[in-house]
């Protein structure tokens, strides 16, 4: 019973990986700006919160009244910062390689061949025109 439960695992999770993998291929470059811009308003907002609530936190510390609650503010402040940073900067690694999708090397067709190690295509931006 156990051996048959421990395949049925194994097998679900070989055809999950196989289907996330193909999904993961298919990200065009409408998807990873959508991406990153929930990635890096995420991570702005945790940021944010993190840090108002240290500084929160840091006054409550400061004020002998509520010294208590202080530190759990501190450290719940930071925690959090700390989580949001990593949503930041990949949401930035995910827009910079949708703004890279943009670029495609055309070649060059009327250099001549004796001109030396000129290049024979050049980056530049496509823009295509939807038709319908």
């Amino acid at each position: 019973m156990k051996k048959s439960i421990a395949r049925a695992v194994f097998i679900i999770s070989i055809l999950i990986s196989i289907i996330g993998n193909t999904y993961g291929q298919e990200k065009t470059k409408d998807d990873l700006l959508r991406k990153s811009k929930r990635q890096i308003t995420t991570g702005s907002i945790l940021v944010g919160g993190g840090a108002i609530a240290s500084t929160a936190g840091l006054f409550m510390f400061l004020n002998e009244k509520t010294f208590d609650a202080a530190p759990t503010f501190i450290i719940t402040g930071l925690l959090t910062a700390v989580i949001g940073t990593p949503f930041y900067v990949v949401g930035q690694i995910n827009r910079h390689k949708a703004n890279r999708m943009s670029f495609k090397n055309e070649s060059i067709h009327n250099i001549p061949k004796y001109a030396g190690n000129l290049p024979r295509s050049v980056p530049s931006i496509t823009y295509s025109i939807p038709l319908n």
